[in-house]
């Protein structure tokens, strides 16, 4: 069996994305691998959120800043479960753009990734088609393999709750 040496995880604060981290933290844990832990602040998901200073359809610098925390924070406790597991080596991105294509090719190349490591969508499907998932465009566009997440750790199908709208 192959060896994964670069795991990459894409996580939010969804349940689905707990689910990917947990499988992922196992995996880089029994290969010995190393563990990159990404977040994107997907810029795109903030048009028509509200109207701030900026003018419509803009994020006000409030709301980034209080997300963005938000975000270091889960960041930070994903780091802690990993190392408490016994990853090797644990890396955190916090990434602005393009969640896709950074979760399917930037940051796999930029960091020599094997595996990635996604939550299956949350979305409905009117969100799918209209938006699309991240886990399918991953699946499209990725230079090495990935696990889609949908079961726990003990391959048990977990029930999730269907987001009406996207998070991070």
């Amino acid at each position: 069996m192959h060896l994964y040496q670069k795991v990459l995880v894409g996580i939010d604060t969804s349940a689905q994305s707990k689910l990917a981290l947990q499988k992922a933290v196992a995996i880089a844990s029994e290969n010995q691998a190393t563990l990159d832990i990404v977040t994107v602040i997907n810029t795109e998901k903030f048009v028509g959120i509200t109207q701030g200073p900026m003018g419509f359809g803009a994020a006000t610098p409030q709301i980034l800043d209080e997300l963005t925390t938000k975000l270091k924070a889960n960041l930070a406790t994903a780091r802690q479960t990993a190392v408490a597991a016994g990853v090797p080596d644990v890396q955190v991105h916090l990434q602005t753009g393009n969640s896709k294509t950074l979760l399917a090719t930037t940051m796999p190349q930029q960091l020599g990734t094997d595996l990635i490591v996604v939550g299956a969508t949350g979305l409905n499907a009117v969100s799918r088609f209209l938006i699309g998932s991240n886990a399918a465009y991953v699946i499209r566009h990725a230079p090495c393999d990935v696990l889609v997440v949908r079961t726990d750790l003990h391959n048990q199908l977990i029930d999730l709750p269907k987001r009406m709208t996207p998070t991070v």
